[in-house]
């Protein structure tokens, strides 16, 4: 029924151009998360009362973690392990050409292993960053001519960090230039200028004032002179100064973190936590599609973690940064040893729509519900696995956020077939509504 309905709206597309590029799903899904939700429900609550704020305390004591005298998530030999990966590997830099050996021992140079630790402070980003694998800039990729390889993969692209986010420093590199840091959810270097340490006045402010979630991409965070402190992104969190202000730390005298008043508007950045609902779940995933694939965030958009972790923070709910992390929260259903047809009956069975992540080797989605009776995801797609001419396998391109079903391609001839199906992947169930024990 599903393969009918998208061949029908495939011969309707209106020129060749989009009858080759656009996938069926994308036709036959509603692009928009208002289609998804359900009039008499729309409104409320998907926890009850008591659970979302057990969450939201629970996001706030994970976000402020790194400021606990003496914490730490990581050894030291985490850090690290990129080392040998780096010397051995078949690495290529942004020029498509393998990465001169040269260079990674310069890096591995900078890393500075036998000094470590050099610091244990904590501090804040006052800038948007980069965490990175190594104290460097450039990307490196595996062979570009490899399916799914090349850009954007660059495999020192560890994640991105909003400014204000609290970190604690745990190392410098050698030449000074770049900070090892850790995050409650990741840790990697960032250059120097982009961290400022804080003090326990500053600790004290964030622990105490209420907060206030940005619920756009590109909210400029300006001051009483109209200085732009922060371009702040849907997702983050910032302490409130008074109503309609927030706090953002700058770098002030001595390099240390000050916080400065900036104008922050209801429209763009209401009290955390949101009220958790499934109209307020669809209004800002509503946000959020379309935008582009970005593998760690390193252009200011997100991948399939990033989104789902960026949407929920905004209710106060705790996400990983990684997908294979975020599919170890709430209460897991393995589905890895099922046949296709089981996962389906069991997805249909037990996902609650909002509420359940859905994951699969280096991807995740949220089930959003039902259109016409196939189920649907909203998930940050890069692109789908297929056979190209000559036997070889490709990716057909999707590269950005998305709505479709669970077996997105199945009109494609070229779709690789069992491997490239997402049904045939899916390997667990997320259910965010229960906790462990029910």
């Amino acid at each position: 029924m599903l393969a009918a309905s998208i061949a029908a709206l495939l011969l309707a597309a209106c020129s060749p151009v989009a009858k080759e590029r656009r996938l069926g799903d994308l036709l036959f899904f509603p692009q928009h998360l208002s289609a998804y939700v359900q009039a008499d429900t729309a409104h409320r609550p998907l926890l009850p009362t008591d659970r979302q704020e057990r969450m939201q305390l629970g996001f706030r004591r994970r976000f402020l973690a790194p400021w606990q005298p003496g914490w730490s998530k990581w050894q030291g030999k985490d850090f690290f392990a990129i080392g040998k990966w780096l010397l051995d590997a078949p690495v290529y830099g942004s020029n498509r050409e393998p990465l001169p050996m040269s260079l990674r021992r310069q890096w591995l140079f900078l890393c500075d292993e036998q000094a470590f630790p050099s610091a244990d402070y904590p501090a804040i980003t006052v800038h948007a960053a980069n965490l990175r694998g190594v104290p460097a800039r450039q990307p490196v990729f595996y062979n570009p001519a490899l399916p799914g390889e090349g850009f954007p993969f660059d495999y020192l692209q560890y994640s991105s960090l909003p400014a204000g986010t609290p970190v604690r420093v745990r190392h410098r590199s050698a030449d000074g230039c770049w900070l090892l840091v850790e995050t409650e959810a990741m840790f990697g270097w960032i250059p120097a200028p982009d961290v400022a340490p804080v003090d326990e006045a500053c600790i004290d402010m964030y622990a105490a004032a209420p907060w206030r979630v940005v619920i756009a991409d590109g909210v400029p965070l300006r001051d009483e002179y109209g200085e732009v402190l922060a371009v702040a992104s849907l997702g983050s969190v910032w302490p409130q100064a008074q109503p309609g202000q927030v706090l953002v730390p700058v770098r002030g005298e001595g390099g240390r973190a000050e916080l400065r008043s900036a104008g922050l508007r209801e429209v763009d950045g209401p009290v955390f936590p949101l009220s958790l609902t499934p109209a307020s779940i669809a209004d800002l995933g509503e946000r959020l599609l379309g935008n582009p694939y970005d593998w760690g965030g390193q252009f200011g958009s997100r991948d399939c973690s990033a989104t789902l972790r960026d949407l929920f923070a905004c209710f106060g709910l705790y996400l990983p940064r990684n997908s294979a992390a975020q599919a170890r929260q709430g209460v897991r259903l393995e589905l890895a040893s099922l046949t296709a047809t089981e996962k389906a009956s069991v997805i249909r069975l037990r996902a609650v729509p909002w509420l359940t992540l859905v994951h699969m080797p280096g991807h995740i989605m949220l089930y959003v519900g039902e259109f016409n009776g196939q189920p649907a995801f909203l998930h940050t797609l890069w692109g789908l696995r297929i056979r190209e001419r000559g036997g070889v396998e490709g990716r057909y391109p999707v590269g950005r956020t998305v709505i479709t079903g669970w077996r997105p391609g199945d009109e494609l001839d070229s779709l690789l077939r069992p491997e490239g199906v997402l049904l045939n992947r899916i390997q667990t169930l997320v259910l965010l509504d229960q906790e462990a024990g029910e």
